[in-house]
């Protein structure tokens, strides 16, 4: 039998009902007000003069906002501020060619998010370059998520909104005592709850960076300070004597090593090199190159390398000189480079390769290829390969 209108529950009701049963009924170990206090006397005392804590205008506060996603501030900021001197408005980066973004995007990763970044200018460039002062609006635009949108609109338009990050989520993980998996509903319901309940009104901004500043330069993942930490007399994860535990570790993928060869050709200043058509690095130049497993012996996998170039491109290379080995990582991925000096003896260059001058402007060259490259140009300065193109010890030991 249907239920009545006066017992029946609207799914809005039953998701409060069920966030309730989840929720611990006190979830700050102390009173909002102190702890909010502490952390903002700490943040006005200790915070790390950065560009983008210089300026309130949205648009640069979105763009350091968007490069800080799994990057370092270290890494970030010659990228932000040449960004923002080349393209300093939306719609200076609407215009923009994806060659010209890709570039200056070069050595930052997750390129994915330069694409989304021009998206969400064109969307905001149709409004006269004005982004929306709200978190609701700004989630509206594309490649704009949760945190980034509650981030600028406390930051650049002071709206009392929380925003959580991964260091937030370890702040108030341990501060609160919760063991659990941040990023399961019930994990993320607490934490958000925990950063609402915590959040100072009147200095949003300012409080939502002290979070995060708190996470990345004190209670770091491993080794936290919590003999300088402003909310330590409170912290439930410190008094638990193992704060490292809080929040639960979570079961990293198993390891992948990977042997990957790469045909440095040359033709005067010119590079072959392959333009990549899917993800990751879609739109990138790289070295034409072939993966092995992490055992294969390097010169099988160089010769199978000459022989994929013969076969889908009919380009026969003669191999010269090797240069050091240099490693990459990409996600749980250890990837050993093993470069080699090689001269196109015969067959016409197609697409997707192309020769290309990589010290011309606006080239989107993978990382790899730029490593390689650049070691490369340090070899022919320094004469440190001898004739029958093996590196010296001391050069192949630092790679």
């Amino acid at each position: 039998m249907a239920r009545s209108p006066r017992t029946a529950r609207s799914p809005a009701r039953s998701a409060r009902l069920l966030r309730a049963q989840l929720l611990p009924a006190r979830i700050l170990p102390a009173p909002a007000a102190g702890l909010r206090a502490a952390l903002l006397r700490f943040y006005d005392r200790e915070r790390r003069d950065l560009p983008w804590r210089r300026t309130r205008d949205p648009w640069a506060i979105l763009v350091s906002e968007v490069m800080l996603q799994q990057t370092t501030v270290v890494a970030v900021i010659p990228y932000y501020e040449r960004f923002l001197r080349r393209w300093p408005t939306p719609s200076a980066l609407g215009r923009a060619r994806r060659e010209e973004l890709l570039a200056e995007w070069s050595g930052l990763g997750y390129y994915r998010r330069a694409e989304n970044l021009q998206r969400a200018a064109q969307r905001v460039a149709e409004s006269g370059d004005a982004l929306p002062p709200t978190r609701d609006a700004l989630h509206e635009l594309p490649g704009i998520g949760d945190y980034t949108a509650a981030a600028v609109a406390s930051i650049a338009f002071n709206e009392p909104v929380a925003a959580v990050d991964g260091n937030v989520e370890r702040v108030l993980s341990r501060l609160c005592g919760f063991d659990g998996d941040p990023r399961s509903a019930s994990g993320r319901a607490t934490l958000r709850q925990a950063a609402a309940e915590l959040l100072d009104p009147a200095r949003p901004g300012d409080f939502n960076q002290a979070l995060m500043e708190l996470g990345a330069t004190v209670c770091r993942p491993a080794a936290p300070r919590c003999e300088t930490c402003p909310l330590a007399a409170a912290c439930r994860a410190r008094a638990s004597g193992r704060p490292e535990g809080f929040p639960a570790p979570r079961r990293r993928p198993e390891t992948i090593a990977v042997l990957h060869a790469a045909a440095l050709v040359r033709r005067g200043a010119r590079v072959l090199m392959r333009r990549r058509s899917a993800a990751p690095n879609a739109g990138f130049l790289e070295l034409p190159g072939l993966d092995g497993a992490a055992a294969s012996a390097p010169a099988r996998l160089r010769e199978r390398l000459a022989a994929d170039l013969l076969r889908r491109h009919g380009l026969r290379v003669r191999w010269a000189q090797a240069l050091p080995a240099l490693r990459h990582t990409i996600t749980h991925h250890r990837i050993q480079v093993l470069p080699w000096h090689g001269t196109l003896v015969a067959g016409r260059v197609r697409e997707p390769l192309v020769w290309t001058d990589p010290a011309a402007p606006d080239q989107p060259l993978t990382t790899v290829a730029r490593r390689i490259l650049a070691r490369a140009a340090d070899g022919r300065a320094a004469g440190d390969e001898d004739g029958d193109g093996r590196a010296p010890h001391a050069r192949r030991a630092r790679a």
